[in-house]
C-alpha cells in the first residue's frame, strides 16, 4: 500500500498518460536547449576536465550573490527537502502551514517527526519551519511579518526556517533573489525543474549557512553521493544564459494568465485569486470532496487537475497553467463546461 501522502505522485503519474488536458504539471515544458544556445553534446562535456559540482554552486553563488560554500548541489528539489529536514531537524519537530506542497509535510512524517500544520505561538526548541514561496498550491507570496517573527524566535529557540523558492523566480525579480540572509538560521531550496522546465536533469540546490551546509553535504554523501556531472554540467550553462530562460517564461505565463482569467469570468461557483507562481488553488461550491469532483472532471473531459486535499486544502483544485496553449485553451474550455452543467 502506498502511503496516503504520496497522493499527488500517484495521482499524476497514474492518470497523467491517459489525460487529455493535462493540467496538473506546475513547471513550464522542457525548452528546446540548443536553440537556447546550450551545448548538450557529451564530447564537449567530457572535454572539460573540471570540478562541475563546484562550477554549478558558483553559479548560483553568483546569481545570489552569496558565497560557493553556501550553496549545495542536490538531485532537484526532492532530495534537498528530504536532506533539510534530517540531517537539521534535530528537535524532530516541523511546524508546516496548510495549505502546502505535499512533501513538506510528508517527508517530515516519514521520517518520524512531530508535524504541526499551524505555526505555533511559542517555539519548541530545535522546530523546522517548512514554507513554499510563492505557496504550491496557492501560488500566493509569505508574508514578511511571519518571516520577521519567526526569525526573532528561532534564534532564541534553536530553530531552523525552511523555505522551498522553487517558484520564486515566477516573480520574475529583477535578479534572482533569495530569503536567504535576511533571518538567523534560515536554510531555502530551489530546482531546475518548474521555472526552467528542466525535469530530467535532476538538479537542485541549497542554501544555508557553511554549518548546515556541511551537516546537508554528510547526509547527502550516505544517501546519493554524488549528482550528475553531465546535468550539472548543463545546468550550469543553462545558468549563464539565465536571461534567455526569463523571456520564455515570462511570454508563457502572461499568454496562459490570460486564459485563466477568462475561464475564471466565465466559470459558475469558483473563486480564486492569482498570485506570482503559474497555478492557482480554485475553491469551488459545493460540499462534493475534492477527490471526487476532480475524479469526474477527468472521466467526463479528460481535464486531469490536482485535488485541494493532497495540499491539505478541502473542496478546492489546483488548477496549472505552464502548458502549451494548445493544451491549456481547450483544457480550460472543457473544464468551465463541465463546472457549469454542475447543479448548484
Amino acid at each position: 500500500m502506498r502511503p496516503a501522502d504520496d497522493r499527488l505522485f500517484s495521482w499524476i503519474l497514474g492518470l497523467g498518460p491517459r489525460s487529455k488536458y493535462n493540467l496538473t504539471s506546475s513547471g513550464l515544458t522542457e525548452p528546446d536547449l540548443s536553440a537556447m544556445g546550450v551545448d548538450t553534446s557529451f564530447e564537449s562535456f567530457a572535454a572539460e576536465r573540471v570540478d562541475h559540482e563546484r562550477r554549478f554552486s558558483e553559479e548560483v553563488a553568483g546569481l545570489y550573490k552569496v558565497e560557493p560554500e553556501n550553496v549545495l548541489a542536490t538531485n532537484g528539489a526532492s532530495e534537498a527537502i528530504f536532506l533539510v529536514y534530517s540531517a537539521l531537524g534535530e528537535g524532530r519537530r516541523a511546524a508546516v502551514p496548510l495549505p502546502n506542497y505535499g512533501p513538506m509535510f510528508s517527508v517530515p512524517k516519514a521520517l518520524g517527526m512531530k508535524v504541526g500544520n499551524v505555526l505555533p505561538a511559542s517555539t519548541a526548541r530545535g522546530t523546522i519551519f517548512g514554507f513554499t514561496d510563492p505557496n504550491n498550491p496557492t501560488g500566493q507570496s509569505l508574508d514578511s511579518d511571519v518571516l520577521e517573527r519567526l526569525g526573532a524566535s528561532s534564534s532564541k529557540g534553536n530553530a531552523a526556517i525552511f523555505i522551498n523558492e522553487t517558484y520564486g523566480e515566477f516573480t520574475f525579480p529583477h535578479s534572482p533573489s533569495t530569503h536567504f540572509g535576511r533571518v538567523a538560521n534560515l536554510v531555502v531550496c530551489n530546482t531546475m525543474t518548474k521555472f526552467y522546465g528542466l525535469g530530467r536533469l535532476r538538479v537542485g540546490w541549497v542554501v544555508a549557512d557553511r554549518g548546515s551546509i556541511r551537516k546537508l553535504q554528510f547526509a547527502k554523501w550516505a544517501v546519493s553521493g554524488h549528482d550528475s556531472e553531465y546535468s550539472l554540467w548543463i545546468a550550469a550553462q543553462v545558468l549563464r544564459k539565465r536571461q534567455k530562460f526569463v523571456d520564455r517564461a515570462r511570454r508563457v505565463t502572461s499568454r496562459n494568465v490570460r486564459l485563466v482569467r477568462k475561464f475564471l469570468a466565465e466559470t459558475d461557483g469558483v473563486s480564486t485569486e492569482l498570485g506570482a507562481a503559474p497555478f492557482c488553488l480554485v475553491r469551488y461550491n459545493g460540499s462534493q470532496s475534492s477527490l471526487a469532483l476532480t475524479k469526474a472532471i477527468f472521466e467526463k473531459t479528460g481535464v486531469l487537475v490536482a485535488p485541494g486535499d493532497f495540499f491539505g486544502a478541502p473542496r478546492a483544485f489546483r488548477l496549472c497553467f505552464t502548458a502549451e496553449e494548445a493544451t491549456l485553451r481547450p483544457g480550460l474550455e472543457a473544464l468551465s463546461d463541465f463546472l457549469n452543467a454542475r447543479p448548484p
